[in-house]
């Protein structure tokens, strides 16, 4: 009887072996939603994707997920044999062992890396997710562009399409996306929140999996420089010396002119003359050394228009006119419709408007009366949102919706008035959708350009969506989110000043935004709706560490997912809750150096939220307007929200003025209270003291012609405050 207990033993022992999950193709087939599996393989990427590591073994790849990161385990390096014991899941369409592991165990280090399987943008299937793949002779659509964290870029490969993702903290965040043709290396992963099978995409671990095929290669953006109404300069660098050359036209495809230089450099320039204003052309650079030849994608280019050159900002909040340097900004309530409308009513032949959503009667009644004057209305909008004044319009009127309902979707606020007539051409944009709770209570801004190359520029846009440039939409041939092309300018003069113009996902905006950011030598204001994205949060928190800028954020949706708020919050920037605030704040604007005119004053504004789904999945459009008197006029509107927050009494203590700024020599030194008994400072930008005083009236004068050239940080200081402004010495 023990015989047979004991023979019993052996056989359920050798049927468990026999059935035991074996490798990882077995786990990936074999093994459902929170079995527990057992997969050793070799880690093929490193902490630049996170704490997520692939493995892979002979028959397939697989996800380990520690959760936030690997805390209680010892980390697994690239090119380590791991053995993990752990449950499966599934996290928008990828299979991962993990977040529960059971065991973790390394079983030796510095393994050679899997060889990566040749394959199609076609082939990619569920079998090879987490596999370490190539795809041979690549071209990207944004190639030329710089790398953004949290991005996607579409490629071309034989005919096929696919995608990359680069997350933030990757090698290759910061560096140029490829121009010409490469070989793309990188591990097969998903992300499909929608369960519909697609969302593949190849991840790339540094520059190192993005292979040049040619021996010479495009090195930098193509930049556009001395910007005339009939001429401008394109200049671009090459990792090795070859001649230059500028193909360009009126038509993407037509580059019939051409300029050329033999002279073999690194460094390349070419002028383009003879051209024609308000006028956006485009052009091809490219550069050859022998029989090695790299180009850049077709890209649009814009001359200075002979329009007025106007730009306006309105608010429909309280503003702040005490702050005002000379224009006073203007609050028009719920004048915004009335205001909207008559520009509308204004178009004379072309009418172009893409709104997330409308149910505003006014504006509603104009876009009619514009149709039955004979101008030609086209009507772009978001399918999933309610759209209530659509079914309003003329029946004459064509409208397009975008025909998925990812993230915010079609979430432009734009029109587009005449883009072809020097000067009726107009562009209003800015937070406002076309709804009555947003355009008479939610806090909101509305800017608006007579500019002919930038209606041109919106223009092009427009059309990208609307599928074709004729008075019909064209639903087969219309881009939307990812699908959008690098096809519209970026740089403009408008009335003198710079403005640089963005569309999401296409353009880079985030990457736009934090290096506005990061340009601030003294202001930095900000009012948003949502503010998620973790490289502008730490833009801001960088700004923050220095003694000269004090950050000041205004942020509505303080608790959604992934919110910035309580990050700035610990890292000391003043930031204040919208929330607790009767109506929702829509904005989505910053302010840079306001107070300095020499310190290149900014404002970014536009539909694009603080989010990743504004930077990788909606059509948005953001402008960032390099003009001291904008970013004063927004300065006005956005202290008059923070006076919300902040008590007249309160503001009045702690207001120092400084003047003139710039000054040449004598500076007079005013408060709204006695600066009596107190000391005044002056500290350089390298924070040493300069210069001393002591104050004993409400209103001080300070001889600084001894004074070196350059910016300055005047500090007031007695027993009960500490205030401070800045200046320029000249």
């Amino acid at each position: 009887m023990k015989m047979k207990k004991l023979l019993l033993f052996a056989f359920t022992l050798v049927s468990a072996v026999c059935f035991a999950q074996t490798d990882i193709l077995d786990a990936r087939t074999n093994y459902g939603i929170d079995d527990e599996v057992t997969v050793t393989g070799i880690v093929t990427n490193d902490a630049s994707l996170g704490s997520v590591r692939y493995i892979q073994d002979a028959t397939g790849g697989i996800a380990l997920y520690p959760g936030f990161d690997w805390e209680g385990w010892d980390e697994p390096q690239l090119g380590d044999e791991v053995t993990v014991t752990g449950t499966i899941s599934e996290f928008n369409g990828l299979l991962e062992v993990g977040p529960t592991l059971a065991s973790v165990t390394i079983n030796s280090s510095g393994n050679p890396l899997p060889a990566p399987t040749t394959i199609t943008p076609d082939q990619l299937e569920e079998d090879l997710e987490g596999v370490l793949l190539t795809v041979e002779a690549a071209t990207f659509d944004q190639g030329g562009t710089i790398i953004s964290g949290n991005s996607t870029y579409n490629y071309q490969a034989g005919g096929e399409q696919g995608v990359i993702y680069v997350r933030n903290g990757n090698y290759l965040v910061d560096e140029l996306l490829p121009a010409g043709e490469v070989t793309i290396i990188g591990i097969l992963s998903q992300f499909d929140p929608d369960g519909t099978g697609d969302g593949y995409q190849i991840l790339p671990r540094s520059a190192d999996d993005l292979i040049p095929s040619s021996a010479i290669n495009i090195a930098s953006t193509v930049d556009q420089d001395n910007i005339t109404t009939t001429s401008f300069t394109l200049e671009w660098l090459t990792d090795n010396a070859g001649d230059s050359k500028v193909e360009y036209g009126l038509s993407p495809d037509a580059l019939d002119d051409e300029v050329y230089s033999a002279d073999a450099v690194t460094d390349h320039s070419l002028d383009l003359s003879g051209l024609i204003p308000g006028t956006i052309y485009f052009c091809r650079v490219s550069s050859a050394a022998g029989e090695d030849n790299t180009e850049s994608n077709v890209l649009a280019f814009a001359t200075v228009s002979e329009s007025s050159g106007d730009i306006l900002a309105y608010f429909n909040h309280p503003v702040d006119n005490s702050v005002a340097t000379d224009e006073l900004a203007l609050n028009i309530g719920d004048d915004m419709n009335d205001t909207i409308a008559a520009y509308i009513t204004r178009a004379e032949h072309t009418l172009d408007i893409a709104a997330y959503n409308i149910n505003n009667n006014v504006i509603v009644s104009a876009i009619n009366e514009a149709q039955s004057n004979g101008v030609q209305v086209r009507y772009i909008a978001h399918s999933g949102t309610a759209n209530i004044g659509v079914d309003d319009f003329d029946a004459g009127i064509p409208v397009l919706f975008r025909p998925d309902d990812q993230g915010s979707g079609m979430h432009n606020k734009f029109l587009v008035m005449d883009a072809e007539y020097t000067e009726l051409a107009f562009v209003l944009t800015g937070s406002t959708n076309l709804t009555t709770s947003n355009l008479a209570t939610d806090p909101n801004n509305l800017i608006i350009f007579q500019d002919q190359s930038l209606a041109r520029a919106y223009t092009l846009e427009f059309n990208e969506m609307w599928g074709t440039d004729g008075p019909e939409p064209n639903a087969g041939n219309a881009r939307f989110g990812g699908d959008k092309l690098v096809n519209t300018p970026e740089k403009f003069i408008i009335g003198g000043s710079d403005v640089e113009l963005y569309f999401s996902p296409s353009d880079g905006t985030t990457r736009a935004i934090e290096n506005a950011i990061l340009t601030t030598e003294y202001d930095l204001e900000i009012a948003t709706l949502s503010f998620t994205r973790n490289d502008l949060g730490e833009a801001v928190v960088e700004m923050g560490e220095s003694i000269f800028i004090n950050p000041i954020v205004v942020m509505e949706q303080v608790n959604n997912t992934g919110s910035e708020y309580e990050t700035l919050v610990n890292a000391g920037i003043t930031v204040y809750d919208h929330s607790a605030v009767t109506n929702q704040m829509h904005h989505k604007f910053a302010i840079v150096d306001h107070s300095q005119t020499l310190a290149d004053p900014m404002v970014v504004t536009g539909s694009h939220n603080w989010s990743t789904s504004a930077e990788t999945v909606n059509d948005e459009n953001t402008v960032i307007v390099h003009d001291a008197r904008i970013a004063n006029l927004y300065h006005q509107a956005f202290q008059g929200i923070v006076n919300d927050f902040v008590s007249v009494e309160e503001i009045a203590a702690t207001k120092l003025i400084a003047y003139p700024n710039p000054t040449e020599g004598v500076l007079t030194v005013k408060s709204s209270q006695s600066l009596n008994g107190g000391q005044i400072t002056i500290v350089d930008l390298s924070g040493r003291t300069v210069l001393t005083a002591q104050s004993s009236q409400q209103m001080i004068q300070i001889d600084l012609s001894e004074l070196p050239t350059g910016s300055y940080l005047l500090n007031y200081s007695d027993d009960t405050q500490m205030i401070s402004t800045r200046f320029v010495k000249l």
